[in-house]
C-alpha cells in the first residue's frame, strides 16, 4: 500500500487560534502524526469561539476548533510548569516538527526555544508564527485581522470611494499564513531529510498578508510607476485593466452570478451570450473606451437578460461562449454541488460530543497516494494515556499524579 506523503513525521502543535493550528491541520491531512498540545482545563482559545453546535457554548462543540484540529491526537500539558516543560522536551526529542505561535521569546523563556531543543536534535524544525515577526519595532505588538490588514498596505483601497476603508471578511490573513507556514514546513522537512539539519522558521502574519498574491498584483502600479490605487466603485475596482461593464456580481432570477471577462476580445462572446449580437454593430460600443463610457447603459441591457434567466442557465450560456462566469452558491448549494460530490470532497465525521458534522476535504490530491482516514478533532486530553504511554512510558499512576499537580 502506498505511503501517505508525510507518514513518519511527528508534529507537536502547541499553537492556538487559527494560523498555527491550520498549518498543523494541513500537515495532518497528508499523513503527519500531529499531536495537539493544550493547556489543562481550558484548552486552546479557539474552543471558546463559535459557532457552537446546538448554539450552546461548549469547549467540545466549537465549530472553529473542530475544523482546525481534525486529524490530530490531543493531549493536555502545562509547558509553563517545570515538570510540564520537561515532558515537552522529551516529546520534542521524538518529533520532527514543532509549531508554536506564542509571543516572541515565550518559548525561550521556558527553556523550550529552538536553540535549546535542537542542541541534541539537529534535524528538528520549529515553526514560530507571530503577528509581526521575531524582530523589528513591532515584534511585541498584539494584532487582530483588522490591524494586520490595515498595516499591510492593502486596506486603504478596499471599500467605496466615499466611505471608510474596509478589510476582507473572515480571517484571511491567518488562514493564508497557515497555508504559507505549511509550505515552509514542507521545505524544512525536505532539507532535514537531505542534510540532517533542521531550521527555525520565523513567520510574520503581517508579511504573509503583504505578500498575498492579490496584494502584490494591486501594488505593482505604485512600485513601477508611482501610481496610487484609490478606492473605486466596485465594478471599476474589480475590472482593473478589463472592461468594467460586465465585471463583478449581477442579480438573476434565482440569486446572483459572478463575471470576470478578460478584456475586449470577449465583447463578441458577451453579446452572443445575451442573445444580442447586434450590439457589436452599435457605433458607440465599437471601442474599449466607448464601452467603458457607456458601461451603465450596457449593464442595463445585460441586467434585463439576467433577470430572465437562472444561475444554471447563465452558467451554461457563459461556458458555451468561453466566458469566466459562475453561479454564486449558498453554503447549502456548495454542499450539494455535483462537482464536489463527484470528487468526494466534503466528508462527514462523527464527534463524541458535537455529533455528525460535514467538513471540507483535501485541497489537493496525489495521483497514487491514498487519502488519510479522516478523524474528528480530539476532545480535551483525549489521547493523554495513549501518547504519554507510547512515547514516554508513563503509566496511569504517573498521569494521575501529574493531573493532581496540574501538569497534564
Amino acid at each position: 500500500m502506498p505511503f501517505l506523503a508525510l507518514e513518519g513525521i511527528r508534529v507537536l502543535d502547541v499553537s492556538t487560534d487559527i494560523s498555527g493550528p491550520y498549518c498543523a491541520k494541513m500537515l495532518a491531512d497528508y499523513g503527519a502524526e500531529v499531536i495537539k498540545v493544550e493547556r489543562p482545563g481550558s484548552g486552546d482559545t479557539s474552543r471558546q469561539s463559535g459557532p457552537f453546535t446546538d448554539n450552546i457554548p461548549h469547549q467540545e462543540k466549537s465549530g472553529l476548533f473542530l475544523h482546525l484540529n481534525r486529524q490530530k491526537r490531543g493531549i493536555t500539558l502545562d509547558i509553563t510548569n517545570t515538570n510540564g516543560a520537561e515532558l515537552f522536551r522529551k516529546l520534542a526529542a521524538q518529533s520532527q516538527v514543532i509549531i508554536e505561535n506564542g509571543a516572541p521569546g515565550d518559548m525561550e523563556s521556558l527553556g523550550l526555544g529552538y536553540q535549546a531543543l535542537s542542541t541534541d536534535h539537529t534535524d528538528l524544525t520549529m515553526i514560530s508564527i507571530t503577528p509581526f515577526g521575531q524582530s523589528g519595532p513591532y515584534r511585541d505588538h498584539q494584532f487582530t485581522e483588522l490591524t494586520i490588514f490595515a498595516m499591510g498596505g492593502a486596506m486603504h483601497r478596499e471599500g467605496l470611494p466615499d466611505r471608510e476603508p474596509l478589510r476582507y471578511g473572515g480571517e484571511v490573513a491567518q488562514y493564508f499564513t497557515g497555508t504559507a507556514a505549511s509550505a515552509a514546513t514542507m521545505t524544512a522537512i525536505f532539507q532535514a531529510a537531505m542534510t540532517g539539519q533542521g531550521e527555525w522558521i520565523d513567520i510574520s502574519i503581517q508579511e504573509c498578508m503583504a505578500g498575498h498574491p492579490h496584494q502584490i498584483g494591486r501594488r505593482l502600479p505604485y512600485i513601477y510607476g508611482g501610481e496610487t490605487d484609490p478606492r473605486k466603485p466596485p465594478r471599476l475596482t474589480a475590472a482593473g485593466s478589463r472592461e468594467p461593464y460586465a465585471v463583478g456580481t449581477f442579480r438573476c432570477n434565482d440569486g446572483f452570478v459572478s463575471f470576470l471577462p478578460l478584456g475586449p476580445r470577449m465583447w463578441p462572446n458577451l453579446t452572443r451570450m445575451i442573445e444580442r449580437p447586434d450590439l457589436q454593430e452599435v457605433d458607440r460600443y465599437q471601442t474599449t473606451e466607448g464601452r467603458a463610457d457607456y458601461r451603465e447603459e450596457i449593464e442595463k441591457i445585460f441586467q434585463e437578460w439576467f433577470d430572465r434567466h437562472s444561475r444554471a442557465e447563465i452558467f451554461e450560456a457563459g461556458q458555451s461562449e468561453g466566458l469566466p462566469c459562475a453561479p454564486i452558491q449558498t453554503t447549502g448549494d456548495a454542499l450539494e454541488n455535483e462537482q464536489f460530490k463527484s470528487r468526494d470532497y466534503f466528508v462527514d465525521l462523527a464527534h463524541p460530543e458535537a455529533g455528525v458534522l460535514t467538513y471540507p476535504g483535501l485541497p489537493f490530491l496525489y495521483s497514487d497516494m491514498p487519502r488519510s482516514e479522516p478523524t474528528p478533532a480530539p476532545t480535551l486530553g483525549q489521547h493523554n494515556t495513549e501518547v504519554y504511554g507510547d512515547l514516554l512510558g508513563l503509566n496511569e499512576q504517573d498521569l494521575a499524579e501529574f493531573r493532581v499537580r496540574g501538569v497534564v
